[in-house]
């Protein structure tokens, strides 16, 4: 596994949102296309609607309703072909992004939480659906029908009938201008409230009891008090600022505003100028109707992309190094110039170490000093700052476990039955092999026993018997024996040695002396060095 000193160069090239889009990229053009048709043919059914007012001819009502029906089928394939696109875009978007977690560094998954990563994989690419769906149609109609009617209203009734407009322009710029920025700090209020509103509630809770006997309950809950208040204030404040204008541009877009100003100023005009001035005035300002809607998803989905992209930024863990050599051997395991760095402190320099195959070794430390991590490191869950990991060449054409299995230390197990856990080792193993393995760990209950039953030591006798049932060449177990009282810890230490004496490399993690002084080798973790000592065999 080879790592630079510095962080792995970004891919040239488009985004991973933009390659995930590009397969999308026509259909969700074409149903641009097919949207902006669709708003031209409704005001092609209006115009004859117009003349059908002025010359009732048979005609201009067939006219007038094949452009409606025209419009309709438009809609209906723009809808469908957008629908399409997105569907490309977040199947291909789940895919690279599942594919990216695999390969993150799986501190850097902790970190985020799974909470946090089942919403990226499904709120978040929700939350895109709009934007990436949506939004380029609806921009297309935005542009294409109010500029397409104006041109109408001041080829037929002159600049006088832009007065129509008025609504729907202030409206408009209610929306562009005013609510981003009244939203934001209003928001950021509202969680700096909350947040105080949430501290003092538990100042107050916790302090039910003690508070009493000091005399400063009174305090927290006064604190609550005062909380609440500048919630509610805000709230109103808000109110008074934001949701008030809200209604006043909700009520410019409704059509009597239009109608109004287009009646006052076409009113002694021709039948047809007066209609042309109202319908089409109205058709200007109908897609403003969407805009304060659309513009929420747009913001929505902005952040979703924001959060997706920082995922992207995450360097993933780079592949093994299986090459037989740099100081390994044919059939070893080694660390070559090894540098491993965690939470911004050097946890191992330089380090080049050969790990005896067929042999137990012991790697002790004190609690802080990489130890886990440099397992993971070997396991390829977390990238090197520099140097290599060679792996021994597989031990069979196609193993199940890959070169190497790691055994983290609390024993997690699937929920499930035992039976799921350890065919995560052995997936064609039947029951008499899953048994043999609990066995060896010194564990006797059946495979199909629940996991949410078992206690803490045989939840990691569980996870041990994966040891004995993997064909991995290397096999990494971190305080196998935490949870275990003396005897057993022995018996299972004995049936390791047996797994080594049987041609499998075993490097354990543990604060146990008296175990590691059984293995055969013992590794010490100082500073950020290897010290090296013989075990007892």
């Amino acid at each position: 596994m080879t790592s630079e000193h510095e962080p792995p160069p970004r891919p040239a090239g488009p985004s991973p949102l933009i390659r995930a889009l590009l397969p999308g990229l026509p259909a969700l053009a074409l149903a641009s296309l097919t949207a902006a048709a669709c708003g031209l043919c409704r005001l092609g059914a209006l115009w004859f609607t117009v003349r059908l007012l002025t010359d009732p001819a048979p005609a201009h009502a067939v006219w007038a309703c094949t452009a409606w029906l025209t419009g309709a089928l438009l809609s209906a394939l723009s809808s469908w072909t957008a629908h399409r696109g997105e569907a490309r875009f977040a199947e291909r978007l789940r895919r690279d992004i599942a594919e990216h977690l695999v390969r993150m560094p799986a501190s850097a998954l902790a970190a985020r939480g799974g909470d946090a990563l089942r919403r990226l994989v499904s709120d978040d690419i929700a939350a895109l659906h709009h934007t990436v769906a949506h939004l380029p149609a609806e921009t297309a109609t935005l542009a294409v029908v109010p500029l397409a009617s104006t041109a109408v209203l001041l080829a037929v009734a002159g600049p006088a009938a832009l007065l129509a407009l008025v609504p729907g322009l202030l409206a408009a710029c209610y929306h562009l201008l005013v609510v981003p920025r009244t939203s934001a700090r209003h928001g950021a209020e509202s969680a700096r409230v909350m947040s105080d509103i949430a501290a003092a509630v538990d100042d107050h809770a916790r302090g039910a009891r003690i508070c009493r006997v000091y005399g400063a309950q009174g305090g927290a809950a006064a604190a609550y008090a005062a909380a609440t208040r500048r919630f509610t204030t805000g709230t109103v404040r808000w109110v008074g600022r934001v949701a008030t204008l809200a209604a006043v541009a909700g009520a410019l877009l409704q059509a009597a505003a239009t109608y109004a100003i287009a009646y006052a100023a076409g009113h002694g005009r021709e039948p047809g100028t007066l209609a042309v001035m109202l319908l089409f005035g109205l058709a200007t300002v109908t897609p403003a109707l969407r805009l304060g809607h659309g513009l929420d998803h747009v913001r929505a989905g902005r952040a979703a992309a924001g959060r997706i992209a920082e995922v992207f930024r995450e360097p993933a863990v780079t592949p093994f190094a299986r090459r037989a050599g740099d100081g390994a051997g044919a059939t070893g395991t080694a660390l070559v110039r090894l540098t491993v760095k965690n939470a911004g402190r050097v946890l191992v320099h330089e380090v080049t170490h050969t790990f005896t195959p067929s042999a137990i070794t012991a790697v002790t430390g004190p609690s802080g000093s990489g130890k886990t991590t440099l397992l993971r490191v070997i396991a390829g869950l977390e990238s090197a700052m520099a140097g290599n990991v060679v792996l021994p060449p597989a031990a069979t054409p196609c193993q199940a476990s890959g070169p190497v299995l790691l055994l983290p230390q609390g024993g997690d197990l699937l929920p499930g039955t035992v039976r799921d856990t350890l065919r995560l080792s052995a997936p064609d193993a039947d029951d008499g092999d899953l048994a043999e393995g609990l066995r060896r760990a010194q564990l006797r209950i059946p495979p199909g026993t629940g996991t949410a039953d078992l206690s803490g030591g045989e939840r990691q006798r569980v996870a041990l018997a994966r040891a004995f049932l993997t064909d991995a060449p290397v096999i990494l177990l971190d305080e196998p024996t935490s949870a275990l009282d003396a005897r057993t810890a022995d018996r299972v230490m004995a049936e390791l040695r047996l797994l080594a004496d049987a041609g499998k490399t075993l490097i354990v993690v543990t604060h146990d002396l008296r175990l590691a002084a059984t293995a055969d080798e013992q590794l010490t973790l100082t500073g950020t060095h290897l010290t090296t000592a013989g075990g007892s065999r």
